[in-house]
This record gives structure tokens, sequence and C-alpha cells, in this order.
């Protein structure tokens, strides 16, 4: 039976179901606890924060009416607004950007520059390509009929005052903090980077650079999940390998829980004999979830230790990158303060077949074909979780449901990588 595991060493006496993806994911975050910790911090020093309040203009962008190009800003008499054109200005101005302008008389012009302020008595900014200098240039000459306000950006035009321009709970882009600038902000409140204290248990676990011993391999979950951290902003606190025994993962929790948000650690979660994880946080803390229906990483486990958050992945690379981005990402966005913390689905259609309908919802790895269209997304040939180069070629995640098979050109959900690893 799928949703029931059998007694085994390590296991409960009493076999637990597995929840369903979206079961686990809404106690995931419905526990998330929103950090309430705020600094205030250089405009540089911003990218990819959470913001901490809304952000409200205390003045209007642009704060003074404006020429929207190079070209020649008049005053239109109202006898020759919208007549046939023939129309002559003398000049008797320059503005540059930065410089305000004379009082502008009726049917004069003034030479002006893109962002220059539009002066008094001027009403409409004519394109210097449309303009013939005539008279020694000192008049120009306009053939058109001419409405009033072209190429005259008023004030407010982006931004009125009071409005709300970012509101709290977003990550902070490039784009953003131009736009704090722009109405002369220099500083912004964000939330405090989450503390992530994490730790790998394995025995058979090698750091890369040493000698690989019979029967070993190399621990690149370390790397993935820390990267994966500093990829969401965290803050990270990192023990390394700890030994395979309940006393040594019961001290690394310890040496964590009083100075961590948040603990994750890969492996161990599973119910074999050598699997501490699990027990150790039934003993210092408590756990609150433990195996989901998915494919790959059954063994996920959520709980807590006071305070302190608890996440265990499964051990298996692919596993462990997977369920990190489907269920810790949305956990650790929702506790640094992000409005929009879930992962966003787009539809794409299948480029292949899926003939063994299986009990759990698969997420398979996946590229797009962007030379068709509609695009399709291709299926990396060997799923699995063990292949780690598959996550490398892949660049998305397709959700094949419970219990479902797929035809070529079925419409899914697509799950990509570059959205979920912001």
């Amino acid at each position: 039976m799928d949703n029931q595991e059998v007694d085994c060493g390590g296991c409960d006496t009493i076999p637990q179901p597995l929840l369903s993806i979206d079961e686990a994911l809404e106690i995931l975050t419905s526990s998330a606890k929103v950090t309430n910790s705020t600094q205030l911090i250089e405009l540089d020093n911003t990218l990819n924060r959470m913001l901490a309040i809304d952000i409200h203009a205390n003045i209007s962008v642009p704060s003074f009416d404006n020429s929207a190009m190079d070209g020649y800003v008049i005053n239109l008499k109202e006898n020759q607004i919208n007549t046939s054109g023939g129309f002559t200005f003398k000049i008797n101005d320059r503005i540059p950007a930065g410089s305000i302008g004379d009082t502008l008389a009726s049917g004069c012009a003034a030479r002006i520059f893109t962002g220059a302020p539009i002066p008094k008595g001027a009403n409409t900014v004519l394109m210097q390509e449309e303009c013939e200098l005539i008279e020694n240039k000192s008049k120009i000459e306009v053939y058109r009929p001419i409405s009033l306000g072209e190429n005259i950006r008023p004030i407010g035009n982006d931004i009125q005052s009071g409005d709300v321009i970012l509101p709290k709970g977003k990550q902070l882009q490039p784009q953003d903090i131009a736009l704090a600038a722009s109405v002369g902000i220099n500083k912004l409140k964000v939330f405090h980077k989450i503390k992530v204290g994490v730790f790998f248990t394995g025995d058979e676990l090698a750091k890369p650079g040493d000698t690989l011993q019979q029967g070993q391999i190399f621990n690149s979950n370390r790397y993935s999940l820390v990267a994966l951290l500093n990829k969401l902003g965290c803050e990270v606190i990192n023990l390394g390998n700890i030994k395979d025994t309940f006393n040594a993962t019961c001290d690394a929790l310890e040496a964590l829980k009083s100075d961590c948000d948040l603990i994750i650690t890969t492996g161990g979660v599973s119910v074999g004999e050598e699997d501490y994880i699990k027990s150790a946080i039934e003993e210092l803390g408590q756990l609150n979830l433990w195996r989901i229906k998915i494919k790959p990483g059954k063994p996920f486990a959520f709980g807590n230790l006071g305070h302190c958050a608890f996440i265990g992945l499964p051990g298996n690379p692919v596993s462990a990158i997977v369920t990190f981005l489907l269920f810790a990402r949305p956990f650790i966005k929702k506790m640094q303060g992000a409005t929009h913390y879930l992962n966003t689905a787009f539809k794409t259609q299948a480029n292949f077949d899926w003939h063994k309908p299986k009990p759990r919802r698969e997420f398979v790895r996946v590229r797009l074909d962007h030379a068709t269209f509609p695009t399709k997304a291709n299926l990396y040939p060997k799923q699995g979780s063990d292949v780690l180069s598959s996550m490398v070629w892949a660049d998305g995640l397709i959700e094949i449901p419970e219990k479902t098979t797929v035809k070529r050109g079925e419409v899914l959900n697509f799950y990509p990588l570059n959205e979920m690893l912001s």
C-alpha cells in the first residue's frame, strides 16, 4: 500500500499515512513565523532583501512639468491650435536640463533638452526633427498642425506624492531600488536575514578534496544546500559533517537551536537503523510532519525545537534539491516576510509519453525546447533521485499528478528552476 509503511527497524509501531503535497505545504506555510526583526540599511545593500514596510512617495515624480525630448518648447497661440502648419516662432532662450528658463512670450520658442523644466507661458514641445531653422537660426518654422501639451511630461506623470511605490513583503530588485532613489529615499527598512543552521549526517560522506575511501561518496548535499540558502539571502551557520550517531545528532541540534530561526539537514530522516534525525527531533522537540506522497523525496521531516523550526531533507541529492525548492523555499520566503512565497507554475506541453501511473505525485526533470511553438518540455532520460546531472541539464520540473498517464502534447504544470532559485 502506498499510503502505509509496514513496521521495520526504526519505524513507529503504528504505521503513518503519507501526506499529500498540498497538505504538507499547507502545514509548512501555516507554521512559518514571519521574522519581526528589522533594520534600516543603505540602498546599495538592499538587493534581494525583503521590504519590512510600505514605502510612500513624499514627492511627485516628476516634480515639475518637463520636456520628454530634445526640441523646442513654444507658446502656442489659441488660434494656432490644430490648424494648418506654416507657423514661425522666434527663439529667445536655451534651457538645458537642470536650468530654469525665462517666461515664454506668445509666439516665441526656446531650445529645450530632455528633462528640462517647461518654462512659464509654454504649452507644448516640438521635436527638433520637425522644426526648420530659418533667418540665421534665430527662428523655427513648423509645417504641421500642432496640439497643446505635446511631448510634455506633467507633474506626477510617474508617481504622485503619497503613492505606495513599494509594498511591504517585496523582495527588492534593482528596479525597486532605483524607484526608491527616484523619490529621494536613501535607506530602506528591511527584515533581518533569517539564520539557518545546517549539518549533514552519514559516515559514508567525504569532503571534496579528500581521498575517497572504499564505500564513501563525496558530500554534494552540503554544497547544494548552502548555495540554495545563500541564494535566498539567509545567514548560514554550517556545522558540516557530523558523526552518524544519535548523540552526535542531538548535540548538533542543541548547538544550533538557540542561535537559529531554522535548522535544515539532509539525510537521516528515513526508517533505517542508522537514521537518527527523526528520533532526535522527537527527543528534543516536536515532529509535525514526516513523509510526503512525492517522488523524488518521500522522507521529509518538519518540526521544531522550541522557537527554532526544523526541516529534514532526504539524503539523495536530487530529492534534497527538489524538496528544498518545493517545501523549504516557500517556508523560508514566508519567514523572511515575503508576500509572494509560493512557487509559480506555468502551463507547458509535454514532449514525451508517461505510460506508468504512479501512486505518488512526481516532479520530473525537463528542458524546454524553445525552437517549437508552443514550447514543449523534453524529458531527461534518467529520472533517478541519485542522478544529480539531471538537475544541471534541466531548466525546470514538470508535475505529473498521482495515478496519471501522460500523452505527448498534453499540458502540464511546469516549474522553472530560475524562478524557484530566486
